[in-house]
C-alpha cells in the first residue's frame, strides 16, 4: 500500500484528534494518486501510520485526505473486508444501544471510521449518502451490505453539492417513495418526498425530545406550547404525547400537510395548528396569550468559524424573542446544531437574553445527541448538538 508523508501541520492536526487534512498537511505530491485511493499516512518523526484515503482533485478549500483510523504498517489491508467489518461494528452498536435498526442513524461518518458516509434507516427504507471518493468507490459493496441486514429497500440519496466539491460523478438514483414513514418515541411521522430535508429526518434529538416532553409534563401539565422551526412537528408531537393541551407549529417551509397528517396519525387531531412563516417575524408580531412552553430548534446559523459571531447574535435575538412570549413560570427549550457555536457560547446567549428581558432563569435539564450519533467527548468536532431546558420566572 502506498505511503504518504505528513507535514508538521498534518501531524499536529492528528495529535489534536482531527481527521480531515488539506494540501498543506501533506508533503507527498498527490498527483499520481487515484481519487479515493486508500493509503497509509506516515508521521515520520514517531514512525507511526494512519489508514486513510486521498483525493488529489478536490479544491483547495476542501480536505484532500481523510483519516480512517491508526494503523500498524505491517498489518494487511483488504479494503472490502475492512469496510464490511467497520459497517458491521457500527450497526451492532446501534442494535445494542437502541435495540433495533429501524428509525436509526446507522452510520455517522467519521464517528464510525467511515468518513463522508451517512446512512439512515426508516420503517422499510435505508437512505445512503456518500460524500467522499474513498467510499464512493465501494457503492455496490455498501448497497449489498445494507440489503443484507434486514428487509429494507436501499436507496442512494446523493448530495450534489458535496459530490461536486469532491469531483464525484452523478448517478441516476432510485426515486424516493411518495411518502417517507418514520416511528420515533412511539410517535408516527409521514413526510412527503417533495419536502424531505437533508437525508430525511433528524434522529439526533430523539432522546432530548422525550426528555423535554417528560419534563414539561411535570412542570406544565395541560400547557400551551410553541414548536419553532418545526419541520414535521417532532418536538410538538412529543409534548402532546405527554399531556400538552395544544401546540402551535411554526416553519417557513411547506409543512402544513405533514403537521396535519402527523397530528391525525397520533390521535392529536384538533390540538395543533401550523403557521407558515418566518419564526423571527412571528415572534415579533405575536400578540396572543403567552406560551407555557417554547421549543426552539433552528437549523445551523453558520457553516464556518468566521461566521460564529454573527450566529451568536442570531441566537441572542431569537432567545430574547422567545422570552418575550413566554409566561412566568414557563419552560424554554433552547437547542442548537451549529458546530461553530460551542456549549458555553450558546448558553451565554440565553443568559444574556434573560438579563436583557429581566427574566430570572434556572437551567433544569441538559442533553446531547442520541446514541446513534456517537461522540467521544463534547469538545470533538462531531459533537455539534446542544439541548438546554430553562425554568423562567
Amino acid at each position: 500500500m502506498e505511503h504518504i508523508i505528513l507535514s508538521h501541520s498534518g501531524v499536529k492536526k492528528l495529535n489534536q484528534g482531527m481527521v480531515e487534512l488539506f494540501y498543506q498537511d501533506i508533503e507527498t505530491n498527490l498527483k499520481r494518486f487515484v481519487p479515493g485511493q486508500w493509503c497509509l499516512l506516515k508521521d515520520e518523526r514517531k514512525n507511526r501510520f494512519f489508514l486513510g484515503f486521498v483525493n488529489p482533485f478536490v479544491e483547495n478549500n476542501r480536505p484532500c485526505a481523510r483519516i480512517i483510523m491508526p494503523w500498524h504498517k505491517d498489518q494487511n489491508i483488504e479494503e472490502e473486508a475492512l469496510l464490511e467489518s467497520l459497517l458491521s461494528k457500527a450497526v451492532e452498536r446501534r442494535r445494542v444501544l437502541l435495540g433495533e435498526l429501524k428509525n436509526t442513524r446507522l452510520i455517522y461518518g467519521d464517528a464510525d471510521h467511515l468518513p463522508g458516509l451517512i446512512v439512515d434507516a426508516y420503517e422499510n427504507l435505508i437512505l445512503i449518502q456518500v460524500n467522499t471518493a474513498g467510499l464512493d468507490r465501494h457503492r455496490e459493496n455498501l448497497k449489498s451490505f445494507f440489503e443484507s441486514i434486514g428487509e429494507f429497500e436501499v436507496i442512494f440519496m446523493d448530495n450534489k453539492e458535496y459530490r461536486k466539491g469532491e469531483m464525484l460523478p452523478e448517478f441516476e438514483s432510485a426515486e424516493l417513495p411518495e411518502t417517507l414513514e418514520i416511528t420515533e418515541n412511539d410517535l408516527k411521522y409521514k413526510i412527503r418526498r417533495d419536502v424531505v430535508q437533508k437525508i430525511g429526518f433528524y434522529f439526533d434529538h430523539r432522546l432530548n425530545r422525550r426528555r423535554a416532553a417528560q419534563l414539561t409534563s411535570v412542570f406544565k401539565p395541560k400547557s400551551k406550547c410553541l414548536d419553532l422551526f418545526c419541520y414535521v412537528g417532532a418536538w410538538g408531537l412529543n409534548l402532546l404525547s405527554e399531556g400538552a393541551a395544544r401546540v402551535d407549529f411554526i416553519d417557513q417551509g411547506d409543512f402544513e400537510l405533514e403537521i396535519t397528517t402527523n397530528l391525525q396519525e397520533n390521535d392529536f387531531e384538533g390540538r395543533g395548528d401550523f403557521h407558515r412563516g418566518d419564526v423571527f417575524k412571528f415572534l415579533k408580531e405575536y400578540d396572543g396569550e403567552p406560551y407555557d412552553v417554547i421549543c426552539s430548534d433552528p437549523p445551523a446559523f453558520c457553516k464556518s468559524k468566521k461566521e460564529a459571531n454573527k450566529a451568536r447574535e442570531g441566537y441572542l435575538k431569537l432567545h430574547g424573542l422567545c422570552l418575550k412570549n413566554l409566561k412566568p413560570k414557563g419552560i424554554l427549550i433552547a437547542c442548537s446544531c451549529t458546530h461553530y457555536v460551542g456549549h458555553d457560547d450558546f448558553q451565554e446567549t440565553v443568559v444574556e437574553a434573560a438579563r436583557r428581558e429581566k427574566r430570572k432563569i434556572q437551567l433544569i435539564d441538559v442533553g446531547m445527541q442520541s446514541y446513534d450519533h456517537p461522540i467521544e467527548a463534547l469538545n470533538k468536532k462531531n459533537s455539534y448538538l446542544k439541548y438546554y431546558a430553562y425554568y423562567v420566572e
